[in-house]
């Protein structure tokens, strides 16, 4: 019962002439106050039904959100496992071309067989890493998809807008060729493991099977040049020839980008680096940068890709009472050199 029911209550229980007077008085005032008080009891009711509505809807749109945070990230694995295993295809499609084209070859199975360990052993006693290990199965196995490298790649898309004659030096699975393909730039690229250059073709990208300084020195001119994930193969007067032949053949106003594994960056050395067998070393980006000021080169720019950091860091150390700061100043300087960009690319303009 309500405050004004009672007050009614009391009041009609009051006697004599007074009583009526107030009855007279105060009852229609207090038969309002009964009708709001009852419309205010109807309102709250409705503001705790449309209240425990509100949580209601809360806990679903929460639900719903997480629900879609897991198909994302489903989606997102689903992509990258349908990516992986589109270049296992192509790995195995080269194969079978391979093979076929051996088997047309070859005179007899027992000669076959013999001409598959020759070249087998070959590869091996030569130091052919890459034949050694099917490089290209490995590079699907550890560099990642071609499209997250192409992604990767995209930064470098503004210097070379506007060429019209890039060469992509060690071009492997094509990653920058479809990105300048994409972009209407013509580009075309070369390799010295075959399979790589197999695969390039048959996607449409103009490749060659050969020597790269060669194949540099065999165009009048060039206005880009991109060797991504190269000169760590490569020993220092082989890098130093990559440069000097590039300068010779850029024309004015062509660029020059080599990106490279960052040995500023202590992970590369228990991650990347030292997974491929084919690595000579890693060169340190000032190395790098004095090759080709050597082979003519003035406008040279470093750049640390933030895309290349490990996702991790160390955590600052907060204790009550005690000043850290010089300590956490230090440990950041640590961390730089141990989660720094993996990567770190020397952007050359003739």
């Amino acid at each position: 019962m309500g405050h004004y029911e009672l007050l009614r209550q009391q009041l009609q229980q009051q006697k004599g002439i007074k009583g009526a007077i107030k009855r007279k008085i105060f009852s229609w005032m207090i038969d309002e106050m009964v009708a709001e008080e009852a419309e205010l009891d109807q309102l709250k009711d409705k503001h705790d039904a449309l209240s425990e509505r509100h949580d209601e809807l809360i806990g679903r749109v929460g639900q719903l959100n997480t629900d879609f945070e897991n198909a994302c990230v489903n989606l997102s694995n689903n992509n990258t496992a349908i990516e992986a295993l589109q270049s296992d295809s192509d790995y195995l499609k080269l194969q079978v071309g391979r093979m076929g084209r051996n088997v047309q070859t070859s005179p007899s199975p027992a000669s076959d067989k013999a001409g598959d360990t020759a070249i087998t052993e070959k590869a091996v006693s030569s130091g052919n890493t890459y034949s050694a290990i099917e490089y290209f199965d490995f590079e699907n196995h550890f560099r990642g998809s071609i499209e997250s490298v192409k992604e990767r790649q995209k930064q470098y898309l503004p210097y070379f807008e506007g060429k019209k004659h890039v060469l992509d030096f060690g071009c492997g699975r094509g990653e920058f060729l479809s990105l300048m393909k994409d972009n209407g730039i013509n580009a075309e690229g070369v390799d010295l493991y075959e399979p790589y250059v197999d695969y390039c073709v048959s996607k449409g990208f103009k490749a060659t099977c050969g020597d790269g300084v060669k194949l540099m020195n065999s165009f009048d001119v060039l206005d880009g040049i991109f060797i991504g994930q190269v000169v760590e193969h490569l020993t220092p007067e082989q890098i130093l020839e990559v440069c000097v032949n590039a300068y010779g053949k850029l024309e004015e106003g062509g660029v020059f980008i080599a990106e490279t594994p960052n040995p500023m960056s202590l992970s590369i050395y228990t991650n990347a680096f030292y997974i491929d067998p084919s690595h000579v070393k890693p060169v340190h980006p000032m190395t790098m940068k004095y090759y080709l000021e050597q082979a003519g080169f003035r406008n040279i720019e470093i750049m640390f890709p933030e895309s290349s950091k490990p996702d991790k860091k160390i955590p600052e150390l907060k204790i009550a009472g005690s000043d850290t700061e010089e300590f956490n100043k230090a440990m950041q300087e640590v961390a730089s050199m141990l989660y720094g960009s993996q990567d770190y690319a020397v952007i050359a303009t003739k």
